[in-house]
């Protein structure tokens, strides 16, 4: 598959099979990326699964500027923005409901952050602010060039590096509260 725009070509051209390999390759990383704007899996995994519904239903066009990766996330932050901006409420839930999203979330996490120092790598980004996060993901996680980070977060190559000198500047500020120094 090169990077899913043939997997999205097949799709367009009526091959179920198509949007199946988009799923399998691009779903886990995309909650992923989402997570960093939510600061929650499940609803990280809801706006995944609309991401996924505007490519089924509103089919738009992959221009190949970009790479299919980074075209898909860029939907993904849109279509997370324009949720957070139309749902301003806040949805009541039983404190039942709470604790059982919340072991659910934390067995999530669990299972991708397993070993200690990941952990705490974990708690310390999800302390920066949400830029930061987003590009520090894209960058380390999500193995992104600028250029790419960019595109999706819609800005220029130049603030990308200077946002991501100072994310990881607050990461190893977060990381030496925790007992761990950078090694780099």
């Amino acid at each position: 598959m090169d990077n899913g725009a043939s997997s999205y070509r097949r799709f367009l051209e009526g091959d179920w099979d198509g949007l199946t390999e988009i799923v399998s390759e691009y779903y886990k990383g995309l909650v992923l990326y989402l997570n960093t704007y939510l600061n929650n899996l499940q609803d990280a995994e809801d706006m995944a699964e609309e991401t996924l519904l505007v490519l089924t239903t509103q089919k738009p066009v992959y221009k190949g500027n970009a790479s299919f990766k980074t075209w898909l996330y860029g939907i993904g932050r849109n279509v997370t923005c324009i949720s957070l901006r139309k749902n301003h409420r806040v949805v009541p839930v039983s404190p039942d409901d709470l604790s059982l999203l919340a072991s659910q979330e934390q067995d999530a996490a669990e299972e991708f952050f397993l070993d200690e120092e990941k952990r705490v790598l974990h708690r310390c980004l999800l302390r920066l602010r949400t830029e930061f996060r987003q590009v520090l993901w894209l960058r380390y996680f999500e193995d992104m060039s600028a250029s790419e980070i960019a595109k999706v977060m819609s800005k220029t190559k130049y603030s990308v590096n200077q946002l991501t000198a100072r994310a990881k500047k607050a990461l190893r500020e977060e990381m030496a509260k925790e007992g761990y120094h950078a090694r780099y």
